[in-house]
């Protein structure tokens, strides 16, 4: 026959395993934060945690054996002493779970923020913000590996580069472009400005339909190959630079009628109009605010079989055969060039 003691400690052992039982369940609710559920190693962690606290709670086997050995504790007492066991059993577990909850949800928060604060601190948030290395390099003995690989793929050599400012438009999926931007030092090797690698934007565009060679009116494709830059342009406040402008004023026409003998050219005013279809390029104020004209189709007379209006400017999605960029790297490009600059583009298949 089992002795009183005994039996009350084995009570005891028994409403303990359950509540440790109940708190676990309710662990695995409170793993639910805010209608979201918490990464897996999180909820790993806590019940790692909620196991120990439970197992501080548990009646060691020297309390066991004092219990047990105890034949003077009358029934009443051993009786009061097992009800406040089960109810700090049943508290602590749940405070504990509490406690790790909060601490888990804290420290997650914490580590998110300051990852986000990384994040944020390593991306620049504009083209401007940029530390772009403008002055020619020391010690500069290599061409730029990205630049070489394009180069090459498309049948040039250093040599042929008759230039000594190049903005290289990396054609991807989807017609989004990556954009770089090369300047020739005095002994031939040329530097990405933005460091090696990197790319001025990596949210340019360009034609709807993509590229192609001797892109015809109205295909919204932009051109392949190697162009030089024209005038760079602007509207409102004009850009600090050295580099030819004109800005687009209220009179300002690009002419796209392939009836007129100014197609694809821009002129001022209306005075000699002969055409029935020309861009008003101050109506496109957000897209023209800086921009550069790209020498495709330039020499007069234009070849009416092809396209015209074919510029690099500020957008954010497709076009109709232009090249764009943020407005913050178009205005940067444009401080970039100066006066002495023979810049070309170099459109990439």
């Amino acid at each position: 026959m089992k002795k009183p003691a005994f039996i009350i400690t084995e009570t005891i052992l028994s409403l303990v395993l359950a509540a440790s039982l109940a708190s676990a369940a309710v662990l695995t609710i409170d793993i639910k934060t805010n209608g979201s559920i918490l990464p897996q190693e999180i909820f790993g962690t806590q019940t790692s945690k909620k196991a120990n606290a439970n197992h501080q709670n548990e009646p060691s086997k020297a309390a066991i054996q004092e219990s047990s050995e105890s034949r003077e504790v009358s029934a009443q007492q051993s009786s009061e002493a097992a009800e406040s066991k089960i109810e700090e059993s049943e508290k602590q577990p749940s405070e504990a779970s509490k406690e790790n909850s909060q601490k888990e949800e804290s420290s997650d928060q914490t580590s998110r923020t300051e990852e986000s604060s990384k994040v944020e601190e390593s991306k620049p948030n504009s083209a401007e913000e940029q530390k772009l290395q403008l002055t020619e390099p020391k010690d500069l003995k290599t061409q730029p590996k990205e630049l070489t690989k394009y180069i090459n793929d498309y049948g040039y050599d250093y040599d042929s580069l008759g230039f000594d400012h190049l903005i290289l438009v990396a054609t991807g999926e989807k017609s989004t472009a990556k954009i770089y931007c090369y300047q020739k030092s005095a002994k031939g090797y040329w530097w990405n400005i933005a460091g090696d690698g990197t790319a001025l934007t990596d949210k340019g565009y360009i034609g709807e339909n993509g590229a192609d060679f001797d892109i015809q009116p109205d295909s919204k494709k932009s051109p392949l190959g190697f162009y030089s830059l024209g005038e760079g342009f602007y509207i409102g406040d004009k850009p600090d630079t050295t580099y030819p402008l004109f800005e687009i004023t209220n009179d300002t026409y690009w002419v796209d009628d392939t009836k007129s003998k100014f197609y694809n050219q821009k002129v001022e005013g209306t005075q000699n109009k002969d055409w029935s279809s020309a861009e008003h390029m101050i109506s496109a104020e957000k897209s023209y605010k800086y921009g550069l004209v790209i020498d495709f189709n330039t020499s007069e007379p234009a070849d009416k079989k092809l396209a015209s209006a074919i510029f690099m400017h500020c957008g954010d999605s497709p076009t109709d055969g232009c090249v764009v960029v943020p407005e913050n790297t178009m205005k940067t490009i444009l401080e970039w060039l100066d006066s002495k600059s023979n810049a070309y583009i170099f459109i990439t298949p």
